[in-house]
């Protein structure tokens, strides 16, 4: 049994890496079952676990996969990155998300190889707090047209209809 495990309070992104230590075919069944039980909490969210075999990346190797692919800081697997390329088998990622609030207690199949952190989002430098408030566009109200523009309505009206009452005059005069 591995000793209790603190999960970090909030949406800080981190990774449990675990070993199953079951064959490839009970590690699938294992990883959609009794895998709450096994690590010691009341549920686990599947939709933030993956289930990987790490004979995959005996080429790309585990710890870039976690770095690149999965945005976890390099500094974070920096001591651990041979043990993690050497992994064979099956291997179980749990990231934050998968899980409440408390500590992990995790049992047998499950063998914890580390916990590794996200790459932490870069300080705002020289740029004011983000305020949401100021995302939000005013509502557009009509504006009310210049006395210049209404009297020249007004005036282009009178021009029309003028031009209409001569043009009367002269069809009724021919």
């Amino acid at each position: 049994m591995t000793d209790t495990l603190t999960i970090p309070p909030g949406f800080e992104r981190c990774v449990w890496v675990f070993a199953i230590n079951l064959p490839e075919s009970e590690a699938e069944a294992f990883a959609r079952g009794p895998l709450a039980d096994a690590m010691g909490v009341n549920a686990v969210d599947p939709a933030h676990t993956e289930l990987l075999d790490a004979d995959a990346f005996t080429e790309y190797g585990l710890s870039r996969y976690l770095a690149e692919g999965q945005g976890i800081a390099e500094e974070s697997l920096a001591a651990d990155a041979a043990t993690l390329d050497a992994l064979r088998g099956p291997l179980l990622l749990v990231f934050r998300a998968a899980l409440g609030q408390g500590s992990l207690s995790p049992r047998p199949p499950l063998q914890l190889i580390g916990r590794y952190d996200e790459v932490p989002s870069p300080a705002r430098i020289g740029m004011a707090p983000y305020n949401p408030e100021a995302d939000i566009l005013p509502v557009q109200t009509a504006k009310r047209p210049s006395d210049a523009a209404m009297s020249g309505r007004v005036a282009t009206v009178v021009l029309i209809l003028l031009a209409i009452f001569v043009a009367l005059f002269i069809w009724g005069a021919g």
